[in-house]
């Protein structure tokens, strides 16, 4: 392989690699990422076998050929080199010579041959979508997903079709929490969902990178046991979760009568100062509310904390445990202005809901105080 590349656009792609290469080590190559030069052209790729990324890049090509090379050393060396084009090329002992200029390093790389098999992308039919609204639909529900301790299935969002097949839901929950949203996409009928679907919580999360600040379409797809996304000549494609995701219908509850509405700013400003004094390990606050206030308490073993805000709220007086942090990732996760908390009674679930924002709802469940 011998080639010459811009180092910007390599920067830039080998920037997007760098969330998916395997960082254990449980197989050495995972922590590479593989080069394909020919067609004027060089193909990166790279994958942990759960996720994997594709892009492409115009290059000078003098002699095709492929290469693995570890992922973080390789993007370490070409920020360093100076502005400009460099050159590649590898030799049939997959030693890497990277130059620029004066300056030029040696690179022991692995051979091809060695590397997991990659998802072809032309084997998915993608359909548009509205990068942004791709990446709201993620946003607003990926920070309510499980760890990696918690069962596998809740390690990911939900995807379907909605009821019409005029648009598509996603939803992720813990066991805590819940987020769901739903949104209008022309050609959701299209998508080869028939049931439920789980997309991974890392392919979530390394699509929300693509898709930050992209303003026209993308493509979405999913096939089989597997779901691609599409950004411009990126490709990220991921494993679906195996497992059944629990029933979200009946956490959202009904009878939740009694509103209140808040300054989404005021209530993050009285969360983080009760933060300061919540045990560690339950981040109970106790929410009291009341006809035009709300009053915030938390308490450890160092102390107490305190503070109230006015709120749009003319309902009984009601005393709830929540967890701050539930409130304020839903709060981080939506523009407005406002956020809406509908209650039943103190041993229920709160729904959250966002003025202007239409199905989006959250379920935050109560704490025992």
């Amino acid at each position: 392989m011998e080639l010459t590349i811009e180092r910007d656009a390599f920067i830039k792609i080998l920037g997007k690699v760098q969330g998916i290469v395997e960082k254990r080590n449980a197989m050495p190559i995972l922590s590479n990422t593989l080069l394909r030069a020919s067609d004027q052209s060089l193909e990166i790729l790279a994958t942990d076998l759960e996720a994997t990324v594709i892009d492409t890049c115009p290059v000078d090509l003098s002699e095709e050929g492929s290469v693995t090379l570890n992922a973080k050393k390789l993007f370490e060396i070409v920020k360093e080199m100076p502005d400009g084009p460099l050159f590649l090329k590898s030799d049939d002992e997959y030693h890497v010579e990277v130059k620029s200029g004066k300056v030029r390093y040696e690179i022991m790389g692995m051979s091809s041959d060695d590397y997991p098999k990659i998802p072809d992308p032309s084997d998915f039919s993608f359909i548009s979508v509205p990068g942004p609204l791709l990446y709201e639909m993620i946003h607003k529900t990926i920070y309510a997903t499980a760890g990696e301790e918690a069962r596998f299935s809740l390690n990911g969002v939900l995807f379907e079709k909605t009821e019409e097949g005029e648009g598509v839901r996603m939803v992720a929950t813990d066991g805590h929490r819940l987020a769901k949203i739903e949104r209008m996409i022309e050609g959701a009928g299209n998508i080869a969902v028939e049931k439920q679907v789980i997309l991974p919580r890392k392919g979530m999360s390394e699509s929300m990178k693509l898709l930050d600040g992209v303003e026209n379409e993308v493509g979405l797809a999913i096939k089989e046991k597997q779901a691609a996304v599409k950004i411009g000549d990126t490709v990220l494609i991921m494993r679906l979760v195996d497992g059944k995701f629990p029933d979200y219908r009946k956490v959202i509850i009904e009878g939740c009568d009694q509103k209140a509405t808040a300054s989404k700013e005021e209530l993050i400003r009285n969360l983080r100062r009760a933060s300061l004094m919540v045990d560690d390990k339950a981040r109970a606050v106790k929410f009291e509310f009341t006809p035009g206030n709300l009053r915030l308490e938390s308490k450890n073993i160092n102390g107490s904390s305190s503070s109230e805000l006015d709120i749009d709220y003319d309902g009984d007086k009601m005393s709830i445990g929540f967890n701050d942090r539930y409130f304020v990732d839903i709060m981080n996760a939506t523009k407005s202005e406002k956020i809406e908390i509908n209650l039943r009674d103190e041993q229920s679930p709160a729904l959250v809901t966002i003025p202007d924002e239409e199905n989006y709802v959250c379920v935050i469940m109560p704490m025992r105080l």
